[in-house]
């Protein structure tokens, strides 16, 4: 697998793991050995090792007796706090973008949202989520904020794999409604609606979560859904 030569072996290794925990390639309790990955990513298991470090801080991975390394499981408590953290940012991002009159961004989470009823139509889960990330950091740029998308996107990490799940799911119809609506107010300059479909819209993968779990147990951690 060719890497970005602008970035280190490590940091390579953290972000293709990530991305591919985070999507739903590795899967829940699957293991993650040091050797394979390094044939895998075409490194030396260093940066693997270190890697998968990162990813143990962040909760991603587990280190277990007798398995070794594996996918940690979903758990609540780590969703509930990544709910929790992006709900504060984004509901104050959009009052913040009410308002504003950048014709370019505009444009784009115009598009943004239309290639999001593109996917469904499609039934292209992956698109689906890619044009909902884009959807999502433009209102930072619109705000002025471009930089608090890292902070939200480092934040969420847990709760994306709960979206995944959701888009799999197929609940989507109503997604796209919201985000008619949250761009609705916005263009219209009406912070206060703004942040209550936002808030709304955030909260909507927590609503479905206990749903979400009976429904794909095998991703969930056993003590958490009892929590």
């Amino acid at each position: 697998m060719a890497r970005d030569t602008r970035i280190s072996a490590a940091e390579h290794c953290y972000r293709t793991l990530s991305r591919k925990i985070i999507g739903l390639e590795l899967k829940p309790n699957e293991p993650v050995g040091e050797h394979a990955l390094a044939e895998l990513l075409g490194v030396s298991r260093t940066p693997v090792r270190e890697a998968l470090s990162r990813l143990s801080a962040e909760g991603l991975v587990d280190l277990r007796s007798r398995a070794g390394v594996v996918v940690a499981p979903i758990r609540m408590d780590a969703v509930r706090t990544a709910q929790f953290v992006r709900e504060q940012l984004e509901v104050a991002i959009v009052a913040e973008a009410a308002g504003q009159t950048n014709r370019r961004i505009l444009l784009g989470i115009r598009q943004a949202i239309e290639e999001q009823e593109l996917a469904i139509a499609e039934d292209n889960p992956d698109l689906f989520f890619e044009c909902d990330e884009r959807m999502h950091a433009l209102y930072c740029s619109l705000a002025g904020r471009d930089g608090v998308w890292s902070f939200i996107s480092d934040a969420k990490k847990h709760m994306d794999r709960v979206r995944r799940l959701s888009i799999q799911a197929g609940q989507l119809d109503q997604l796209v409604e919201d985000h008619r609506g949250v761009f609705e107010a916005v263009t219209e300059g009406n912070a206060d609606r703004a942040q209550e479909i936002m808030r709304l819209h955030l909260r909507r993968a927590m609503i479905d979560l206990s749903e979400l779990a009976r429904r794909f147990s095998a991703y969930f951690e056993t003590s958490s859904l009892q929590a």
